[in-house]
């Protein structure tokens, strides 16, 4: 599967495998992964850096959006090539060491699978069976963090709590870059529809709707210029104005 680098402004860069996004953070010569993609990214993982000139040993820290497969993928990978340390939201621990309710990926085959009359839906299960999903290589080791904290991690975003696609999803800002990585918290692709804009993802892969809409009044309220999703490209404009889209789509 191709792996895509692009710089998104200085010390951002954004890496594009297949469906899924993650990115690299760069201060003073340090990196921060901010996800780490599919449980098979690994290997890729190792690409990108090359791409950008660096390597795993000069990733510092892995800071991890949320505990969904398709983006702690290749954590562990990482860590035990670096020994980097994993940080996750203190709430988030349990399902990203597969042990809370909800957490295994088969939760999702039953609603997914009413899905498939849809082609992008076909082609995300598809791509994501083949990387892995299924079989995540759950987290053991991990650093924990507390919404609203600035981490001191190269890059330092702040926490923003964004929760709703899981129970403490979070979204990191990046306020002197004018950057907001959203996770799956606003997205500017649905996997499951193909859709492209601003918008949720659908709500079969939300454990909590409702709370993923009132979590966009957070996001609108993010002093930042980009946002960048989990899942399409990076979109450019205020965050007002990406909610504001968002929330089209979703009355639509």
């Amino acid at each position: 599967m191709e792996i895509r680098t692009e710089r998104v402004t200085d010390g951002v860069h954004r890496v594009a495998d297949g469906l899924v996004n993650f990115y690299v953070l760069e201060e003073n010569g340090r990196l921060t992964m901010v996800d780490t993609g599919w449980p098979r990214s690994g290997p890729r993982i190792e690409q990108a850096l090359g791409q950008l000139g660096r390597s795993t040993s000069d990733v510092e820290a892995i800071v991890l959006t949320h505990g969904h497969p398709d983006h702690l993928g290749g954590a562990v990978h990482v860590h035990n090539a670096t020994g980097a340390p994993i940080h996750v939201h203190r709430d988030e621990v349990a399902r990203a060491r597969g042990k809370a309710k909800g957490s295994s990926p088969f939760a999702l085959v039953p609603s997914l699978t009413l899905q498939l009359w849809r082609p992008a839906a076909t082609r995300f299960v598809l791509q994501a069976t083949a990387q892995g999903f299924l079989t995540p290589t759950w987290l053991e080791e991990v650093e924990t963090f507390d919404s609203d904290e600035e981490l001191d991690v190269p890059g330092r975003p702040r926490v923003l709590a964004t929760p709703g696609h899981t129970p403490a999803h979070v979204s990191l800002h990046l306020a002197q870059r004018g950057v907001l990585i959203s996770g799956d918290a606003l997205v500017n692709l649905d996997p499951i529809t193909g859709a492209t804009g601003p918008r949720l993802p659908h709500d079969v892969v939300n454990a909590d709707p409702p709370l993923c809409r009132s979590s966009l009044d957070v996001i609108a309220a993010a002093d930042a210029d980009t946002f960048l999703p989990g899942h399409g490209d990076p979109w450019r404009g205020g965050m007002a104005d990406a909610v504001a889209h968002a929330r089209e789509a979703d009355a639509a």
